[in-house]
């Protein structure tokens, strides 16, 4: 592991306008009731999305906060919005092209191979492994996503302030995931030990209006893209 540790860290410092989150352990299992209104909530640092081409603050608010114990990973959105909506209600269907939060893992921290989950404010999921060819010189090479596989044990809960599909009808919603790491594979430890590191990317898609989509990300990927893994931060656990 201190191998490990220390190139991570030297990627660190080679890549300093990448994002580094520190996610703490909890003892206990946190209840998802979509609100984040689960106390242990309050010990994980909430960090904003922005803008993923320019890094600058969207017409919205957007942050995200993440937990872990030895079962789960524990990731909490809020996501400002005056218009919640969604039309895609089957589970593995295209709600990138709507509205959604994504949570992109990468444990095995390899360059072509990561783990998508996604929810919707209906609490749709879409949920996949992923098989990228894509370099930084090859930005829109070929990726696949494996949707049938799904993240067995997974828990979402998501919870919305105001009402559904009514443009200007809304204040807010957010989203909770608990994602098993007995789902997730390639971690040299499982669960993850003090001291790992893996490269992760948080995203959202607000949809101010169908076929008009706006990004925000955590770590900026600097286009209107979420599958550039260069780009994805470093999630170090403690």
């Amino acid at each position: 592991m201190e191998k490990l540790q220390t190139e991570m860290e030297q990627k660190m410092r080679n890549n300093f306008d990448l994002s580094l989150y520190i996610c703490k352990k909890v003892k206990e299992k946190i209840i998802l009731s979509g609100k984040l209104d689960d106390p242990l909530w309050k010990s994980a640092k909430i960090v904003s999305l922005h803008d993923a081409i320019t890094g600058e603050h969207g017409r919205f608010s957007t942050n995200v906060r993440i937990l872990y114990d030895d079962l789960y990973l524990y990731v909490g959105f809020a996501c400002e919005d005056d218009y919640i909506w969604g039309t895609v209600m089957e589970r593995d269907g295209p709600i990138w092209d709507e509205e959604c939060v994504e949570v992109f893992l990468n444990p095995a921290n390899v360059a072509h191979q990561y783990y998508e989950i996604n929810v919707s404010p209906k609490n749709i999921i879409y949920d996949s492994v992923i098989l990228n060819n894509r370099t930084p010189d090859k930005p829109q090479a070929q990726f696949i996503g494996f949707p049938q596989w799904d993240a067995e044990a997974l828990q979402t809960a998501v919870q919305v302030v105001g009402e559904l599909d009514k443009p200007g009808g809304a204040r807010q919603w957010t989203a909770e995931f608990a994602i098993p790491f007995s789902a997730l594979f390639g971690a040299k430890n499982n669960p993850p030990q003090n001291g790992d590191v893996w490269r992760a990317n948080f995203y959202r898609i607000d949809s101010p209006q169908k076929g008009n989509r706006e990004h925000y990300a955590w770590s900026p990927t600097e286009k209107a893209e979420f599958h550039l893994p260069w780009r994805f931060g470093f999630l170090r656990f403690e």
